[in-house]
């Protein structure tokens, strides 16, 4: 084409000079192009082979970081705590169910629902507005149930009809909390041992300061899953509330004198952590899973003395970290060492709060006055749980002669006033004969007035608590860390009792 086209003579110098210039740029623009073809080729070719012999990349979704434990910081203990239990159960945020508390409650405990008619009379014309209800005590289940580990053992000879009850407290207004009984349980150890306190060469550990009685394992999750299990099955019978007592390790040592066989482990993980790390578990399964609020009944010792909670596995600065709904510590008069040297006396008295108490008993107002303020340095953590105290609604004639007083209405309303004086709206009765005199509850109107008061007094107060919290905040970063609260140690011994 060129020497057709290009050199064609008839062609003006000028044109042709510019057709040759073109044809050799179209030229240079070919040539390029070949050799980014070749180029883009053997770059294909290097990717091809890089493929076939690298292991293919494949997508996945991120999983959720597995949940911490809330009442624990150090991140040290939460991997021995997921090494040793396991990670905590993961519930996903679609899956959660937002329970609703039964505040503000006031009741009372019926046992098995013996006298369940008695108090239904008594809730229709006074302030008392739950009942506490056994489905689980030591000697076993108070109804007949399908969990497979209760009907081996044959823990479950119970025959309360546990639907009809809680239907019939339904019918009349009146919320059901199913007390639980944890670890003190009398048909374990004969049916499972493997699954109590035993010491190293597997003989089972008995305990005199808890009626001679073996204590099911805190450590072991299959005791904990147990627990769990009939904690569900009763949610679906209708219980509004889930009660763990006995949540603790047994008191004393042992008869045989022996270690127990978790001595080692708990070197490693004290006892406070076991317990909480199974309040934790429940509050995910029980609370969060199914929109049933979880409580737990303590010593009120461990309100003021930590050491006395770490023997149990009770400590009161974490155990309401937990995000359990609520705490019950109880407080009863009668439980703290008295000044004499006979029954619950160790010659002594106790200090509890402010003062001294020779004679506890015997000063039922200033008692759960003080045991509050015990210990308010914990339970005004940020975080921290609701209190929901148990109260004494009976007489203990067996403390000595001028050691105890009779307890009638006023004794326990000396005991419910002094816990809306420190700023707590609710309470349980505790009585072995479900024996509750009506002097000792304010009316349902009485009780609705009472209830506005506190509510304005309670929004007053956390306000107060917010602005204290505030400030120390800004005082601790002035002084560049946090601090650790430093919690007092009582002289009262471990009392007996839930």
């Amino acid at each position: 084409m060129q020497s057709i086209f290009l050199n064609d003579p008839k062609l003006p110098k000028g044109p042709r000079f510019y057709l040759r210039a073109l044809a050799i740029l179209a030229l240079i623009g070919l040539q390029l192009g070949v050799f980014f073809l070749l180029y883009q080729e053997e770059k294909s070719k290097q990717s091809q082979e890089v493929q076939a012999t690298d292991p293919p990349r494949q997508v996945t979704a991120t999983a959720p970081p597995p949940p911490q434990a809330l009442s624990i910081k150090d991140p040290d203990m939460q991997d021995l705590l997921n090494d040793y239990f396991g990670p905590l159960p993961q519930v996903l945020a679609k899956d959660k169910k937002a329970y609703k508390s039964l505040y503000p409650v006031k009741g009372i405990y019926l046992g098995s629902g013996k006298d369940l008619e008695a108090g239904l009379e008594l809730a229709s014309t006074t302030e008392v507005n739950a009942f506490v209800i056994d489905v689980k005590e030591s000697w076993g289940l108070t109804y007949k149930s399908q969990v497979p580990l209760a009907q081996e053992m044959g823990a479950d000879s119970g025959t309360i009809d546990l639907p009809a009850t809680f239907a019939r407290c339904h019918e009349a207004g009146v919320k059901v909390i199913a007390r639980l009984v944890c670890f003190k349980d009398e048909v374990m150890p004969q049916a499972r041992p493997d699954l109590c306190i035993q010491d190293k060469d597997g003989k089972l550990l008995y305990y005199p300061l808890e009626g001679g009685l073996a204590f099911a394992d805190p450590y072991n999750p299959e005791v904990w899953a147990y627990l769990l299990d009939i904690a569900r099955e009763v949610v679906v019978m209708g219980a509004d509330e889930i009660q763990f007592d006995y949540v603790r390790f047994p008191t004393g040592s042992p008869e045989s004198g022996a270690d127990p066989s978790f001595a080692r482990v708990e070197e490693k993980i004290p006892k406070q952590y076991a317990i909480n790390r199974f309040l934790e578990t429940a509050r995910i399964e029980i609370q969060e899973k199914l929109g049933v609020p979880i409580s737990a009944d303590l010593f009120s010792i461990v309100m003021s003395s930590e050491v006395d909670g770490q023997l149990i596995g009770q400590n009161w600065s974490t155990i309401g970290l937990t995000g359990i709904d609520c705490i019950c510590p109880m407080i009863y008069p009668s439980h703290y060492a008295n000044a004499s040297l006979g029954s619950q006396g160790n010659g002594v008295g106790s200090y509890i709060g402010r003062d001294f108490f020779p004679a506890p008993d015997t000063e039922p107002y200033a008692v759960i006055e003080n045991a509050i303020i015990d210990g308010e340095r914990a339970s005004k953590q940020a975080g921290y749980t609701r209190l929901r105290p148990w109260l004494q609604a009976f007489t203990a004639s067996w403390l000595p002669q001028g050691y105890f007083i009779e307890y009638g209405g006023g004794q326990i309303r000396q005991q419910i006033d002094a816990v809306y004086a420190a700023g707590y709206g609710e309470w349980l009765l505790w009585d072995a004969d479900y024996s509750y005199p009506q002097d000792a509850f304010m009316s349902q109107a009485e009780a609705q007035v009472q209830e506005s008061q506190q509510a304005q007094a309670s929004q007053a107060q956390a306000q107060e608590l917010a602005s204290e919290q505030a400030s120390e905040s800004a005082a601790l970063a002035e002084l560049g860390g946090e601090g650790q609260p430093v919690f007092p140690v009582a002289t009262a011994p471990l009392g007996q009792g839930h």
